[in-house]
């Protein structure tokens, strides 16, 4: 009798003693009523930093979305809501946007949001080289007093309420900018829903709920951004349940992730549009014909069925059709392989040449390269890839334009031909990824400030007819096509959706 109370006493003691360190607990990754609280959502590459006045580029930009907050919100559908600034006014001549500051507001660090803080990003976007597509027309900010703020700008532009919404105007904190110096984007600090926990490079970057949200909470309360540089393995891992959200899934996918019943497939027509850059100003693509040539090398239909599974569509154009200003009826240079050489040997290379086509390694970017590649080789230009990781991509390339040839895409973030086309083509515009094929052609420079401060529709859709026209005839960069956005996710998952510009909140998502 006495061994059987001491074996009962000893499961009694054991008993409580996992309870006391938590056996009924809810798992790590559980919310109190049962729920997942947590969030794998997997990128294709890796960000160099979160700073939003050093950034440029959409994969950070939603990133920059969980952590800090604009003064206007840009919905998944375009549409343009309330952020930081409960309201706005446009003055008669267009020329000032007048802001009223929501009160009350956090940053992750316990501060509170002043108006001080919002004209310190302001002007702190206007004089970075990074942000210039958006800020270039703004002249200053002004903290008019304790709730109101106001932006000058250098002349009236339609788009600017799009500029101000864009992540890269982001509102930072001046105090923590000041206090991190060039670390703060390696250690962000904003009043979004979550806050930045940690980055293992190469990996992942991992954020916690900000309960202070001004919002409320966000309803998961830890996400992981995962990077994962092979489009299969993440198509696996999210197959698998390893990941949660996969966005910009691989084409090749698509049927196989629609046809899933545990996942939920999003796609929409995108605001973006491949073009071939190329190096204007060195090496053989100098020449004009040389540039020329590969215009007429390239079968666009082609493209779009090899290098995006025919969903997508050729582009005539040097912006997406869904900007203001695409000529409709526009046709660029049609493929002619045999016009092609005749321009090479007139070039001064009959037996062809050879050059680096550099490009980032994602699949979006590697299979369309790929049937580009053997369209120039069949008109005797030997483009030899090099796939590179992204950083080394922004860097090479879009920053010390160290390549002769390249494929990339531009999104038009603001409804707007003026934003692709003035960032990528005018002369005032190199650099930091923007004008990185060092275009300078003063007449395309003149049609591009037209159609920038016109304040007539007709001599801005004239103006753009004109810069594609140009665009044509010097063949500084090649509208290629236009492609799809597509996220898929775990199908429980509430609030998931895609996006014309591929911007992406977990805010909006929760777990069934």
């Amino acid at each position: 009798m006495k061994r059987f109370h001491l074996i009962v006493s000893c499961f009694l003691i054991v008993a409580f003693l996992l309870t006391g360190c938590g056996g009924n607990k809810p798992a790590a990754d559980k919310a109190p009523g049962g729920k997942k609280d947590s969030l794998n959502f997997a990128i294709l590459a890796e960000s160099k930093e979160l700073d939003p006045q050093k950034s440029s580029d959409t994969l950070t930009y939603v990133l920059l979305l969980q952590v800090f907050d604009t003064l206007i919100k840009q919905r998944p559908d375009g549409s343009l809501v309330p952020g930081l600034a409960e309201k706005w006014n446009i003055s008669p001549d267009g020329k000032e946007v007048t802001f009223t500051i929501r009160k009350g507001v956090k940053f992750h660090n316990g501060d509170i949001l002043t108006t001080k803080d919002v004209a310190y990003t302001l002007n702190r976007a206007i004089k970075s080289a990074y942000t210039s597509k958006f800020t270039s027309v703004m002249q200053s900010a002004e903290a008019v007093d304790d709730t109101t703020v106001k932006l000058k700008l250098k002349h009236a532009y339609g788009p600017i309420l799009f500029c101000v919404a864009n992540p890269s105007l982001a509102i930072v904190s001046q105090k923590a900018v000041e206090a991190a110096g060039d670390n703060f984007g390696k250690n962000p600090v904003g009043t979004g829903p979550y806050k930045f926990v940690k980055w293992v490079s190469g990996e992942k970057i991992d954020f916690t709920r900000f309960d202070d949200y001004y919002r409320g909470p966000a309803k998961i309360k830890d996400v992981a951004f995962r990077f994962i540089t092979d489009a299969t393995t993440a198509a696996i891992a999210l197959e698998k349940g390893e990941i949660d959200v996969l966005h910009n899934p691989s084409k090749s996918d698509r049927k196989a992730q629609m046809d899933n019943k545990n996942l939920q497939y999003h796609e929409i027509e995108s605001a973006y549009y491949y073009h071939i850059s190329m190096n204007n100003k060195t090496g053989p693509f100098a020449d004009k014909r040389v540039r020329q040539a590969v215009s007429y090398a390239i079968d666009r239909q082609n493209i779009v069925l090899g290098g995006l599974d025919g969903i997508g569509a050729p582009d005539e154009a040097p912006m997406p059709p869904s900007a203001f200003g695409y000529p409709k009826d526009f046709k660029n240079n049609p493929y002619d392989p045999e016009k092609a050489k005749k321009l090479l040997a007139e070039a001064g290379y009959p037996n062809g040449l050879t050059v680096k086509f550099k490009i980032n390694q994602a699949a979006m970017y590697a299979k369309p390269a790929e049937v580009i590649q053997e369209q120039l080789r069949k008109v005797g230009i030997n483009a030899e890839l090099e796939l590179m990781e992204r950083a080394t991509y922004l860097e090479e390339v879009t920053k010390k334009f160290n390549y002769d040839i390249s494929l990339y895409v531009i999104t038009a973030l603001l409804p707007d031909a003026d934003y692709v086309c003035y960032t990528r083509l005018h002369s005032s515009m190199l650099g930091n990824g923007n004008n990185f094929t060092e275009t300078n052609i003063p007449r395309l420079d003149a049609a591009l400030d037209k159609g920038r401060t016109s304040q007539s529709k007709d001599e801005r859709y004239a103006a753009y007819r004109e810069v594609s026209e140009i665009v044509k005839e010097e063949a500084p960069i090649i509208p290629v096509m236009t492609a799809k956005f597509a996220i898929v996710a775990n199908k429980a998952i509430k609030g998931v959706s895609s996006s014309t510009v591929d911007l992406h909140e977990v805010y909006d998502y929760s777990w069934e």
